[in-house]
């Protein structure tokens, strides 16, 4: 690859910053995700308490659909995130590696993955799913917008060479494809915190029981 197929980050700056019409709006979504994702992921415990709305016990010895559910997500979620880090090459080229065969965006592909089974155990499912539409529609979407926006003009030679795979749900015809080209690297995945999705095999069950502990207690 040529370095003059990379823009630098100041060229990239003065690009976005001529661009109008809803990239400003998108750019603003896209550097305060972390806070509108807070947002919602705290409204959901919230409802719950208020509501007493009694969240999934995912350590529970029944073993019921929703939770039976919810486990798959959170290793769905885990794996492809992990997948996804260790064949990123983040600032450095247009991932089209692995997973990236897949879905233009296994990362948050996963980390949405997560948080389905965080809203649809946390409380009433139906409050959770509505929290979750939010979530894809008004915090992500736009991120990946803005995340594609960069890469168009960071990347403008590899962009235009670039056939997207679809942005979150994975293209299952194309496992062969990702396999072949798999990239994977144990570093890679360490310094893009794909381990770090594990956590939340453990998180998510000692948090739910930690609510319905607080429910009891809670004097409303």
């Amino acid at each position: 690859m040529l370095n003059t197929e990379i823009r630098s980050e100041v060229s990239v700056g003065q690009l976005k910053s001529a661009r109008r019409g809803p990239w400003p709006a998108i750019r603003w979504i896209h550097r305060r995700r972390p806070l509108l994702t807070a947002i919602l992921v705290l409204a959901a415990p919230l409802h719950s308490l208020l509501t007493g709305t009694v969240p999934a016990d995912l350590l529970g010895p029944r073993l019921s659909a929703p939770v039976l559910l919810s486990w798959m997500l959170i290793g769905f979620g885990a794996s492809i995130r992990l997948w996804g880090s260790g064949n990123l090459r983040k600032n450095q080229e247009i991932t089209r590696t692995g997973v990236y065969v897949l879905v233009r965006h296994p990362l948050y592909t996963g980390s949405l993955s997560l948080f389905l089974a965080y809203f649809l155990t946390v409380g009433s499912p139906g409050f959770g799913l509505l929290l979750f539409v939010a979530l894809v529609g008004f915090v992500y979407y736009p991120t990946m917008l803005g995340e594609e926006e960069y890469l168009t003009l960071k990347f403008p030679a590899q962009f235009s060479r670039y056939r997207p795979p679809p942005r979150l749900l994975p293209d299952l015809r194309k496992i062969p494809e990702a396999l072949r080209t798999d990239q994977f690297q144990l570093e890679a995945a360490r310094r893009n915190l794909g381990f770090r999705s594990f956590s939340f095999l453990l998180f998510l069950p000692l948090f739910l029981r930690a609510l319905g502990w607080l429910q009891l207690r809670a004097p409303f």
